[in-house]
């Protein structure tokens, strides 16, 4: 597996700096987080530059919203996260069909998105209204070659394993946050993977802790000190025939955070080197 870390970019001509420190650090792979008012094809150009001379390689273009209205918890972010928000979802899923072109002319293949809190009831109108959004843009991206990654949190995993199948395209799957399963109260992410790991294509490596108030996440821990089984969780991924990417992610700023992704790395380099 390749080990590589969140690229966060404000404007494109911010790509080659932070490429070049990507490998002052050590590694040759990331995700790309990448939001403007309105995806253009210069930009792609000029990140693909500073990535190919670089020699980077760009696994996925995480792809948010514009918008600044989610609330990231247990609670209002039922009604304003994602696809399923109907006051956003025109806006939002204009925006995103919009990353997949960007993505395309990036010249990768891998699109992630926060669908939002996928409904367990698979009869409730949320659950109608949200499955046709993804349709349409997983329609979209399929004829630009472009694939969906559901990033793992707002749902349990029988509950993304059904979106998925119920929609029935080749184009959609995982990006596998065994945190996130666990922040947002869904359990275990080694047993998440029986039930959907075929569909894991990329992974974010963080750590963390279940919830103890039924409105707020768990806590965001650095790598090690959280109750994610890593050794257990790389191992059964490498049993189901997982070799492809761990993005390190750590949702903090500063000094601290490169601090804590470079002890990630050394974490998870040791931990590979015993599989």
């Amino acid at each position: 597996m390749k080990l590589g870390t969140l690229v966060r970019l404000a404007k494109a001509e911010d790509a080659q700096a932070k490429f070049a420190q990507l490998r002052q650090w050590g590694f040759s792979c990331c995700q790309l987080v990448y939001k403007p008012e309105r995806y253009i094809r210069r930009d792609a150009e000029i990140i693909r530059a500073a990535a190919d001379a670089e020699g980077i390689e760009i696994t996925a273009q995480f792809c948010g919203f514009y918008d600044s209205d989610t609330v990231w918890d247990n609670y209002y972010g039922f009604l304003t996260a994602g696809l399923n928000v109907e006051a956003y979802r025109r806006e939002r899923l204009d925006y995103v069909r919009n990353a997949a072109e960007f993505v395309s002319w990036l010249g990768i293949t891998d699109m992630i998105i926060h669908a939002g809190y996928v409904p367990n009831n698979p009869f409730s109108p949320e659950y109608a209204s949200l499955l046709t959004a993804v349709e349409l843009l997983a329609r979209h991206c399929e004829k630009l070659g472009v694939n969906v990654l559901f990033e793992t949190g707002g749902e349990s995993p029988v509950t993304l394993l059904r979106l998925i199948r119920d929609i029935g395209r080749n184009n959609l799957y995982i990006n596998l946050d065994p945190t996130n399963i666990l922040m947002y109260g869904y359990g275990n992410p080694v047993d998440a993977l029986y039930t959907f790991g075929s569909y894991v294509r990329n992974m974010h490596g963080k750590d963390g802790m279940p919830p103890t108030d039924p409105r707020i996440l768990g806590e965001e821990r650095r790598m090690g000190e959280g109750a994610v089984d890593f050794p257990t969780l790389l191992h059964r991924l490498k049993e189901i025939g997982y070799d492809r990417y761990i993005i390190i992610e750590r949702e903090i700023d500063g000094d601290q955070q490169q601090s804590d992704v470079l002890h990630a790395k050394s974490f998870f380099e040791q931990l590979l080197s015993t599989l």
